[in-house]
């Protein structure tokens, strides 16, 4: 008689009487337990993981989604900001209904009704310097699905510290890119990208719904191969919506030996001895006025502005500095609301729609007159143009506005549009 293969007792299946997940676990993860690199083993290695998950927008939703789904036992949602109506094309969690909650809170709502056996714990806060270690530390991995540079390396810096391999994602537009950092062997991200490169965001950029939910897929795809132990080649992967290939995957850098963080003469020892924001080359910012305060006289409030409209002078006018996709979704000259009385004459007040890259190459483009006024969206661009134009004419009174259009709509206008 010939002998059957014995299991070795790892490999057993457990006694009928000790289960290890429940009847509804096992129906609910069955499609993914019998893949051969993850079985029943993979699916307990998810049960016990502890992940930590920074930022629940437009990177956030999908991962997370994917995350709860598949059984991870434990995920911590940092978000300190609130939903928006404008992030509802891309961030799927959330709702019209939530419109004003926070977003860790409201992405637990869904995600509890997705999957009642995964422990959800929200943070309404930003991590920062003095706490991201503390609130980090017992996690199995770290996922970045921020927008800001100074969070990117805030997470990575503290990672490393750590030692907690970290996925990091990011996507504008129609591209995005994502990778797994810090396994042993495997680079950190300040060793690939040691100065933070200009960087934007998708309130000032744009951004495509699907986009935001291929990066977050891959990137929850990645976060459950290092959770199960079925880890690639380190690779970045790189996504162009209508390129060819959409997805492209280049081999990255081993560790930097160069590298603040993790390098063998690493000078980062402590988060609280890093100046993130100015490492980042950031400034203080006020949502309501722009990036900076400005020079005495160098910014005007929409009240201002108000006035200016109200009585239309030949010397003066406005130079809208937005990309000409978004002067035509809404232009002050052009509103049609209760404000319209405000509007130019036939004489008098002159518009000008010229973008902001225009202004910075050839500020000749901007038409001569006594008094110049900077337009755009948030506060920051106008600024920017008025300092550009101050190098070229000295004998012109220039200011922009403070806070914008957006500013305008809370204060002026309710119903001009926001977008």
């Amino acid at each position: 008689m010939t002998s059957q293969p014995t299991l070795a007792a790892s490999e057993q299946p457990p006694d009928n009487d000790d289960w290890p997940l429940s009847p509804d676990e096992y129906l609910r993860y069955g499609r993914q337990m019998i893949m051969p690199d993850w079985g029943l083993e993979g699916q307990l290695k998810l049960k016990s993981s502890r992940v930590a998950v920074v930022g629940a927008g437009g990177l956030g939703c999908p991962l997370l989604q994917y995350l709860a789904g598949a059984g991870v036992g434990s995920i911590t949602i940092f978000d300190h900001d609130t939903v928006a109506a404008s992030n509802l094309h891309r961030q799927v969690l959330h709702t019209t209904e939530r419109v004003g909650m926070n977003k860790a809170l409201s992405a637990c709502v869904t995600l509890k009704g997705l999957n009642p056996h995964v422990e959800l714990i929200p943070r309404a806060e930003a991590l920062t310097p003095s706490t991201a270690i503390d609130q980090l530390s017992g996690h199995d991995i770290v996922v970045d699905c921020t927008d800001r540079p100074y969070t990117r390396y805030l997470i990575s810096d503290a990672t490393v510290l750590l030692a907690i391999p970290l996925v990091s994602g990011a996507a504008i537009g129609a591209a995005g890119q994502w990778a797994v950092y810090g396994q042993p062997g495997r680079a950190c991200y300040r060793c690939l990208w040691p100065q933070p490169g200009a960087s934007q965001r998708c309130d000032e950029a744009g951004v495509w719904g699907p986009v935001t939910g291929m990066v977050g897929c891959a990137m929850a795809a990645e976060a459950l191969r290092v959770l199960v132990g079925s880890g690639d080649a380190p690779l970045l992967h790189i996504l162009h919506l209508g390129g060819s290939p959409a997805v492209r995957s280049v081999k990255m850098r081993p560790p930097s030996p160069k590298c603040a963080a993790c390098g063998p003469n690493k000078t980062i020892a402590s988060l609280e001895d890093v100046d993130y924001a100015m490492f980042c080359g950031e400034v203080a910012t006020d949502e309501s006025t722009g990036t900076a305060p400005g020079g005495v006289g160098e910014r005007i409030g929409v009240e201002e502005l108000k006035g200016v409209l109200a009585a239309p002078t030949d010397d003066t006018v406005v130079v809208d500095t937005r990309p000409p996709v978004e002067y035509r979704i809404c232009a002050l000259r052009n509103t049609t609301s209760e404000s319209s009385r405000l509007q130019p004459r036939a004489t008098g007040l002159t518009f000008a729609d010229i973008p902001l890259a225009t202004i910075l190459r050839t500020p000749e483009a901007v038409p001569s007159a006594a008094n110049v006024i900077f337009l755009c969206r948030r506060g920051n661009d106008s600024q920017i143009a008025a300092a550009k134009l101050r190098t070229v004419r000295n004998d012109v009174r220039v200011t922009d506005v403070l806070g914008g259009l957006l500013a305008w709509t809370r204060r002026v206008d309710p119903k001009f549009p926001t977008y």
